[in-house]
């Protein structure tokens, strides 16, 4: 059988322990979002640099779209004018 202060002890050495657990989990759970912070602001980074990689090539859909849309527009047209003269004969 333990002892009152055996049992005081023991128990004052377990709070001691529980303390420096916490604190420890603290610590790392600080140390891991600041590695969560790191990896986003190089994951931003790199996004940077695609997108400056992918403007040029933003730049030609941008001209081939334009071109589609005015060339289905000159169809379009032609389509309606020839409809118009089918209508007329």
């Amino acid at each position: 059988m333990t002892s009152m202060q055996e049992y005081k002890a023991h128990r004052k050495a377990l709070k001691a322990q529980i303390k420096e657990t916490k604190a420890l989990l603290t610590q790392l759970e600080q140390e891991l979002e600041e590695e969560r912070e790191e990896m986003q602001h190089e994951q931003v980074e790199h996004l940077e640099e695609y997108m400056e990689k992918a403007q040029p090539h933003l730049e030609d859909l941008k001209t081939l779209s334009t071109s589609a849309l005015s060339d289905f527009k000159d169809s379009l047209h032609n389509l309606m004018e020839w409809l118009k003269g089918s209508k007329s004969k």
